[in-house]
């Protein structure tokens, strides 16, 4: 039975103007993750992060034709694709992942829960807790960049199955912490992998860090971007990998829920 997935991201550097220029970087994505079975994009990857007016302009539903073509573009390639977009649900818009199958369906959709700074709570309301999606063997969950910053999201999502937290960011500078700490630090104290997709470079607004990253249950680093580019990086990522490290570094069964208060 299968228990691994070869995963790329595709730390991006330029926002796109258009859905067109949209659906380009995607089908760049795919063309340059060949052995990819998932390919992960970046925070409103779709979209751009910095600037309000593009993001507003290039918001839309999650059954809108544009992301029928990202499906299309999926099923042609036979891989699955997660990426950031700006989702408006009616009046609401959201800052959302959307999680599309090799078949081109739509499997998830995570509306970002914690909504980093005034910038973004001006922009989005908050969602709600992401589904975990089986996905080839594999339990995924989704965060959104600051939702990183708060452990209890990242255990919620390991407590109900996840083996492997897709973390989709536009961190800027000065925030290397986050590369550099939390993401080995999520994988290491939930025993779980961490695929962590981030923007790299200027836009209108942000200087973001990249250093994209893909983790291992030990905290160490898989496959590894720089802070200077546009990049792709991939690894293979095992379910074997995730129970070998628990038997011996337990701490989900080792929590002591009855004497700790959560709320």
């Amino acid at each position: 039975m299968k228990d691994s997935l070869h995963i790329a991201v595709a730390q991006t550097a330029t926002p796109p103007e258009s859905h067109d220029e949209a659906l380009a970087m995607v089908q760049r994505a795919i063309d340059s993750a060949p052995e990819a079975e998932l390919i992960v994009l970046p925070e409103l990857a779709l979209c751009g992060y910095g600037e309000a007016q593009r993001v507003e302009r290039l918001a839309v539903d999650q059954d809108s034709a544009f992301i029928l073509e990202i499906g299309a573009l999926a099923r042609r390639a036979g891989k699955g694709i997660i990426a950031g977009y700006a989702e408006q649900a009616g009046a609401t818009r959201y800052n959302s992942a959307i999680a599309i199958g090799p078949d081109g369906t739509v499997r998830g959709n995570y509306r970002k829960v914690n909504l980093w700074g005034p910038y973004e709570k001006s922009l989005f309301a908050p969602g709600t807790p992401s589904p975990v999606m089986e996905w080839g063997g594999l339990k995924l969950g989704l965060l959104i960049c600051y939702d990183l910053e708060f452990a209890e999201a990242a255990r919620d999502l390991v407590l109900r199955g996840a083996d492997t937290l897709i973390v989709i960011s536009a961190t800027s500078r000065p925030y290397s912490v986050v590369p550099d700490v939390l993401v080995p630090a999520r994988g290491y104290e939930n025993g779980c992998h961490v695929v962590y997709a981030n923007v790299v470079g200027r836009d209108a607004t942000f200087d973001f860090i990249g250093m994209s990253r893909i983790t291992a249950p030990n905290g160490s680093v898989l496959a590894g971007a720089d802070d200077q580019g546009a990049a792709i990086i991939a690894a293979e990522v095992k379910r074997s990998t995730v129970d070998a490290w628990r038997a011996g570094h337990n701490y989900l069964a080792d929590r002591r829920p009855d004497i700790y208060r959560l709320s």
